[in-house]
C-alpha cells in the first residue's frame, strides 16, 4: 500500500491527500485533484467550503474505511445549490445524495494502458474525471481527461524532440566528402521538427560514391522509425552485393517490421569518379534531374520500379549511364517542388533547377541557397511536407 500524508483543516469537511509514492508508469502520476469529502457530511458544509476554495474543481467521496464512492464536480454541485430554493431543499442533504459515480481505476495500472482506454470511451469529453484507488479500495487522487491528454501530448512533443535531435545527428554524420573533379551537396529540413525524408552518402574504399534519397511515407515520428531503420541498414550494408541486393533486403524488412502500413520512395545509385559511371536505382521516386550544359533534363529510368514496402517480393531494376565532366545530378523530394504559397501556386521543378543552377554558379551550398529560395517563394504560408535534395556537382559550367 502507498505511503499518505493527510492534512484536514479543523472543522472542514474537506481532507487533502497526496501518496507518498508514485511509480513512473502508473497512472497515478497524472493526478492531479487530491481533495476529499466524506459521504455522509452535510451539503451545504461542503457548498460554503467549497466557496472558500474556488481553485477546486473536483472532490472524491469515499466513505469511513476512505475507500473510493464517486466524485463531486463543481460545476455541477453548484448547478443543484443554486437552484431556486436549492439550499433549503438540500440543508439536510448528506453528499451522498449528490455524488455522481464514475468507474474507479487502480492507481497502479500502466499509465498508456489506462489513457487508450479511456480516450476512447469519453466521446471528446475532456472534463470528465476519473478517481484512483489503492489495492484496498482507498482514494488516491482524480484526473481528468484533459490531465491525461496533457501528459500524453508533452511526451509526444518530447518524443519528436528526441527524435529530430537523433535524425540531424543521422544526416551530420553523412560523407559528404568531394574529390578529384566531383562533390556530394545536400539538404533536408523536415516539416514537423522530424520526418520521413533523409539522404545518406557514403565513400568506398576503392573510390566509389553511394548516394540515396529516401522519401518515407507519413511524417513525424512513425516516419522517423523507418529513417532510423533503413539508416542503420545502409551504414551496415556490404555494397558488394549490389543495388539489387540492397533493395530487396530493406523490401524484406520493412515489409516484416510494418506489414505494408509504410513504404518508401527512394533513389539509390553508386557512382565510380573513374569512369563517370553511374549504376542507379529509382523506387517510384521519379525526382532526378540532370543539369548539362545549362539545360535542365528529367531522367526516368527504363523500368518501372514500385516503392519500397509495397509488394512482399520485389526485383528492381537497375539502370547504367554515364556522365560527363561539368554535369550536375539532383535528386529531391517532392516536398521541395509541391511547396506551396499564398495564393495556392507551387515552387515547381523548374524554379527549384533555377535555384540549383544558381548555387553551381556562385559557389553557394545547397543549405544556403535552397531554404532561402523556398522560404522567401511560400511566404506566410506553412512548409507542408518534408524537404530534402542531394547533389552530385562534376563542376556545372553554365554558358553565359
Amino acid at each position: 500500500m502507498l505511503a499518505m500524508k493527510e492534512t484536514t483543516t479543523t472543522k472542514t469537511v474537506l481532507s487533502f491527500e497526496r501518496p507518498g509514492k508514485i511509480y513512473s508508469n502508473s497512472i497515478l502520476r497524472v493526478a492531479r485533484h487530491f481533495w476529499n469529502v466524506r459521504q455522509n457530511a452535510l451539503v451545504l458544509n461542503l457548498a460554503d467550503e467549497l466557496l472558500r476554495h474556488p481553485e477546486i474543481p473536483v472532490v472524491g467521496v469515499i466513505d469511513e474505511e476512505r475507500k473510493v464512492v464517486g466524485i463531486v464536480r463543481r460545476d455541477r454541485f453548484f448547478a443543484q445549490v443554486s437552484k431556486p430554493f436549492g439550499r433549503e431543499v438540500l440543508r439536510r442533504s448528506t453528499v451522498a445524495e449528490v455524488t455522481d459515480t464514475c468507474e474507479s481505476i487502480d492507481a497502479n495500472s500502466d499509465i498508456f494502458a489506462v489513457a487508450q482506454r479511456v480516450l476512447k470511451n469519453t466521446n471528446d469529453d475532456d472534463s470528465a474525471y476519473y478517481p484512483l484507488h489503492d489495492e484496498t479500495g482507498k482514494c488516491m487522487g482524480l484526473f481528468s481527461v484533459q490531465d491525461i491528454s496533457n501528459y500524453l501530448s508533452k511526451i509526444t512533443r518530447d518524443d519528436i524532440e528526441l527524435a529530430g535531435r537523433l535524425q540531424e545527428r543521422l544526416l551530420a554524420s553523412n560523407e559528404l566528402s568531394e574529390g578529384d573533379g566531383w562533390r556530394i551537396d545536400a539538404w533536408s529540413r523536415a516539416a514537423k521538427g522530424v520526418g520521413g525524408d533523409f539522404y545518406f552518402s557514403s565513400e568506398f574504399e576503392d573510390g566509389k560514391i553511394f548516394t540515396a534519397l529516401c522519401d518515407v511515407s507519413g511524417k513525424g515520428v512513425a516516419a522517423s522509425l523507418i529513417v532510423s531503420m533503413v539508416w542503420g541498414m545502409l551504414r551496415m550494408y556490404d555494397f558488394r552485393g549490389g543495388l539489387s541486393d540492397l533493395i530487396v533486403q530493406l523490401n524484406r524488412s520493412i515489409i516484416t517490421t510494418f506489414h505494408m502500413e509504410k513504404y518508401l520512395t527512394g533513389f539509390f545509385m553508386i557512382y565510380d569518379p573513374l569512369t563517370m559511371r553511374i549504376d542507379c536505382a529509382d523506387m517510384g521516386h521519379s525526382h532526378i534531374v540532370l543539369i548539362r550544359e545549362g539545360k535542365v533534363h528529367h531522367i526516368r529510368g527504363k523500368t518501372l520500379n514500385l516503392p519500397i514496402g509495397v509488394e512482399t517480393v520485389i526485383t528492381p531494376a537497375v539502370d547504367t549511364f554515364r556522365l560527363r565532366k561539368g554535369d550536375a545530378l539532383l535528386v529531391h523530394s517532392d516536398g521541395i517542388t509541391e511547396q506551396e504559397n499564398a495564393n495556392g501556386e507551387e515552387f515547381g521543378e523548374p524554379r527549384l533547377s533555377r535555384t540549383v543552377i544558381h548555387a553551381l554558379t556562385s559557389n553557394t551550398p545547397l543549405q544556403e541557397e535552397v531554404p532561402v529560395a523556398v522560404d522567401a517563394f511560400r511566404g506566410s504560408a506553412p512548409q507542408q511536407d518534408d524537404m530534402s535534395c542531394v547533389l552530385l556537382d562534376l563542376g556545372v559550367k553554365v554558358p553565359e
